[in-house]
């Protein structure tokens, strides 16, 4: 027994080393400042998933911050700053460089700061609960000081916005004729006592617009409109504060402690009242500040502890890259809306990041992004692909839940347009299901945008992710649910919208190669390659969890598809190609010949005939490494370690200039901090070291011989696989459940890592 006992207390004793020995890896890119910032463009990210905030000081002493959620659309769809808090400590320990730090923890998820002369020091814990909308700003001061609390809320009038600030609504982006209401209202200051309480309630909503002009009359009642009644805003309130002005709190006396609690709340209510009803009870119900505090650790802790990649002998920047945006994704990934590509919920003045047109001197506020709050799907999907291998599955909820609930939209819109069932689902979605009118066109038929318009596959990969989270988690439940229900509707549209031609096989025809081909497009890659993949995927699930119907149907319709388009080059050599007919120019940066690799895992480096691919990637006109350019991917799927590396080393490095965090990147394509870009980073980096494929798990298909690293991923059917790679060797290999240790290849040469 007492043998038992002492190898008990040794387990014990080694995963708590364990877990310490993580955490201190994750403390290693902690954020650290040793002076206050100039402005806005110093501010350092904090979120829980629901609730967010961008956190800066300024050199005047002044603690200042945006509060931001993914659900705060306004009439026009504008995703709106809750709004701006200015506080204030009557000592200025803030106010210079002495005494002066402050660091983002990763491990628990908050922003520490202290500053000030000794004797008359601040310290500051800033986090927001993992549990509820709630930020907490607790500390203390060595000597008795006065806090002023402020909203500072630029949108007190109602406000018509120019021709220039709708495009940034992008539902109408180009503007709106005459009779169309294209203002936002003004925000509201309730009345309360010793509490700063604020909201913004939608007048009106500009969906019913976008139903008519889209002549969806008849299916007005399936698509639900987040915009009517929508209301948000937040709640402050402090010990030993009270209220000065409707937007004012301040110390009723000179104390040490500092405690302030600050909610952030979005509710589609029938009345202001519910919506207060709703916030009050947020903060009355928030847990007491260290309870909540080490509850919010637990999380960031185990978040930490799902997956990591930590690359040594290589550029340091390279694992600051991938962590810091893991952190950004997973600080705004737990709302009811999906996560954006562009900005997300960390925007900021215009004045300090902009794209497209140069709007630094319009007197913006951060309410303003090009490109709007759409939902992209070329861009979306990187900021959620990662998220399989990290073992992320609870932070793919709202991504998966916002398609499958529009998908009633997406029928309306395929029969309505094309006489068709199935989903038909365009590249640019808002929040309503529907294309903005500026991509629509005010007077069309269809779906006009040149760009976007007769590009197909976005349903098919939407089937791929679907079946990968079924692949990754053996979710029985949400395969029948939701990645059938899915995929079935997605092939419907193809067998109803498109006709076969006089070889029996269906010809998909008007369509585009992507964005980049438009002109005779007859049976594109993309759409092909994605047929084939998706009905191979079904058929190849277990026979009991499918109906027989659906394997017949199936078996049918892969019989039907044309063959993946190929060509001659030069050299006579079989290449892939962007399509069966198509004419040979461009008006944009894409690959469509390569999706037969990614997104779907047609061809690859333990596929036959790889080389078809491999021709076309050394010949891609545009190889770029930003934003939504998928290089890396394709690289690392064909297992080329070195242009793999030369794209990590491309994305980690463009650092949105002129801003401290490092973890903020830029973009020549996008609204910044640019986060598609980052995803697909991750995607890339997690795609060298492993890849997944039926029961087989190879590790470093892709990875350069030289870097060591350290790293936990999550495989296929609920598979960990933990290792370190150092000196050429894979060392301390861990496989849970270890059943699936006979599935791991490891593809090490004499050269070391990857297939070069």
């Amino acid at each position: 027994m007492k043998n038992n006992k002492e190898l008990f207390l040794l387990l014990l004793l080694l995963l708590n080393f364990c877990q310490l020995s993580k955490a201190q890896q994750i403390r290693d890119y902690n954020v650290v400042w040793t002076s206050p910032s100039v402005n806005e463009a110093g501010n350092m990210p904090l979120g829980n998933g629901s609730l967010g905030s961008n956190i800066w000081t300024e050199k005047n002493g002044d603690l200042v911050l945006y509060l931001s959620r993914n659900d705060a659309h306004s009439e026009l769809q504008r995703l709106l700053k809750l709004g701006r808090i200015r506080i204030s400590f009557s000592s200025g320990a803030f106010s210079n460089d002495v005494g002066f730090r402050q660091e983002l923890d990763l491990s628990t998820g908050s922003i520490l700061i202290r500053g000030g002369k000794k004797g008359a020091q601040i310290a500051l814990k800033i986090f927001i609960s993992a549990d509820a909308p709630v930020m907490y700003i607790s500390g203390s001061s060595e000597q008795p000081i006065k806090i002023k609390v402020t909203l500072e809320n630029w949108r007190r009038k109602k406000h018509q916005l120019n021709l220039e600030e709708l495009a940034s609504t992008w539902v109408y982006r180009e503007g709106a004729p005459a009779g169309v209401d294209t203002w936002e209202s003004a925000d509201q200051v309730m009345n309360r006592k010793n509490a700063v309480v604020w909201y913004h309630r939608n007048a009106y909503s500009c969906v019913p617009v976008h139903i008519d002009q889209q002549g969806l009359q008849d299916a007005a009642d399936v698509i639900k409109d987040p915009l009517k009644n929508n209301t948000f805003g937040g709640y402050i309130a402090g010990e030993g504060l009270v209220s000065v002005a409707d937007t004012v709190l301040q110390s009723a006396v000179a104390s040490k402690k500092i405690d302030i609690r600050l909610a952030g709340y979005t509710a589609r209510t029938e009345t202001v009242q519910e919506w207060n009803k709703g916030i009050s009870s947020v903060i009355r119900q928030a847990l007491p500040t260290e309870k909540a505090f080490r509850q919010t650790g637990k999380w960031w802790t185990e978040f930490w502890n799902r997956s990591w990649i930590y690359v040594k002998n290589a550029n340091p920047v390279y694992s600051e890259t991938y962590v810091l945006s893991k952190y950004q994704l997973a600080c705004q990934m737990r709302n009811e809306f999906p996560a954006r590509f562009q900005g997300g919920i960390f925007n900021v003045d215009p004045k300090y990041a902009y794209y497209a047109t140069d709007v630094r001197e319009k007197n913006y506020s951060a309410d303003y992004r090009f490109y709007g709050v759409n939902y992209w799907w070329q861009n979306l999907r990187f900021l959620y692909q990662p998220q399989f291998a990290q073992g992320n599955p609870d932070l793919m909820n709202a991504f998966f839940n916002f398609f499958m609930d529009r998908i009633p939209v997406f029928e309306a819109r395929a029969k309505r347009y094309y006489n068709a069932s199935g989903i038909y689902l365009q590249e640019c979605t808002t929040t309503f299901g529907l294309p903005g009118m500026g991509d629509f066109g005010f007077g069309a038929k269809e779906y006009s945008e040149e760009y976007t318009k007769d590009i197909w596959q976005q349903a098919l990969e939407m089937s791929v992710m679907m079946l990968d989270y079924y692949h990754y988690t053996q979710d029985q439940k949400f395969l029948k649910e939701k990645a059938l229900v899915w995929s079935r509707k997605a092939l419907s549209f193809f067998q109803t919208r498109f006709k076969k031609g006089l070889d029996g096989k269906i010809r998909i025809e008007p369509s585009h190669g992507l964005e980049t081909y438009w002109t005779d497009v007859v049976n594109d890659m993309p759409s092909v390659a994605g047929l084939h993949y998706v009905i191979g995927e079904l058929l190849a699930l277990p026979a009991e969890l499918t109906t027989r119907e659906d394997r017949a149907n199936w078996k049918e319709m892969l019989a039907s598809l044309p063959e993946l388009p190929r060509k001659k080059d030069a050299d006579g050599n079989q290449v892939v190609d962007n399509a069966q007919f198509y004419k040979d120019k461009r008006t944009n940066y894409e690959a469509p010949d390569l999706y037969c690799l990614y997104p779907f895992r047609i061809y690859g480096f333990n596929k036959p005939n790889k080389e078809e691919v491999e021709r076309a990637f050394y010949k891609m006109p545009n190889p770029g490494r930003v934003c939504w350019y998928q290089t890396g991917i394709f690289a690392a799927r064909l297992g080329l370690a070195d242009e793999a590396a030369k794209d990590i080393a491309a994305r980690s490095t463009a650092h949105l200039k002129g801003f401290r965090f490092k973890g903020y990147m830029d973009s020549p394509h996008d609204w910044k901090p640019d986060y598609d870009g980052v995803g697909n980073m991750m995607n890339t980096m997690q795609e060298m070291l492993m890849h997944c494929e039926g029961d087989s798990i190879y590790l470093f298909p892709a990875w350069p011989a030289q870097w060591e690293v350290s790293f936990k991923l999550h495989a296929y059917k609920n598979t960990t696989v933990e290792g370190v790679y150092k000196d050429g060797q894979l060392q301390n290999l861990k496989v849970f459940p270890e059943s699936r240790r006979k599935d791991v290849k490891v593809m090490l040469n004499k050269q070391g890592a990857g297939l070069h």
